[in-house]
């Protein structure tokens, strides 16, 4: 796998918005990981949304489902440790912090709209995707 989907990216390949599916051109010989909390996240808002379960079953197909936190684990562990003193992790959340270790832990850029929370965390890869 060489890159890690946010929520975020998936949330545009969904609604097929430009930035999104510009991205996925450009990057179609790249593997995507989608850790355990994005595919919850997303299953989430695809439940609160009334989508089509199988449709959203086959749509994640997408990418490499991460199922495995035991290599995450002490990764997110030192990183909130890291940073609980600082005044974004109460802004960040707990499942972006779940995420950006899930990418640290195994050495891929972390893709993302959210800059805002990802950008406080030191030794994270990360691409901001922006509208184009």
């Amino acid at each position: 796998m060489d890159l890690i989907a946010d929520t975020t990216l998936l949330v545009g390949l969904w609604r097929k918005q430009p930035w999104a599916q510009s991205f996925a051109t450009r990057n179609a010989d790249q593997s995507i990981g989608l850790p355990w909390i994005v595919l919850g996240e997303f299953w989430h808002g695809a439940e609160k949304a009334k989508h089509d379960p199988e449709q959203v079953r086959q749509f994640l197909h997408i990418g490499l489902p991460i199922l495995n936190a035991e290599p995450v684990i002490p990764f997110y562990g030192r990183l909130c440790s890291s940073i609980q003193d600082h005044p974004s992790y109460k802004l960040m959340g707990q499942n972006d912090l779940w995420i950006a270790a899930t990418a640290m832990a195994l050495k891929k850029p972390l893709i993302t709209r959210n800059r805002r929370h990802f950008d406080k965390i030191k030794g994270l890869r990360f691409q901001a995707l922006l509208d184009e």
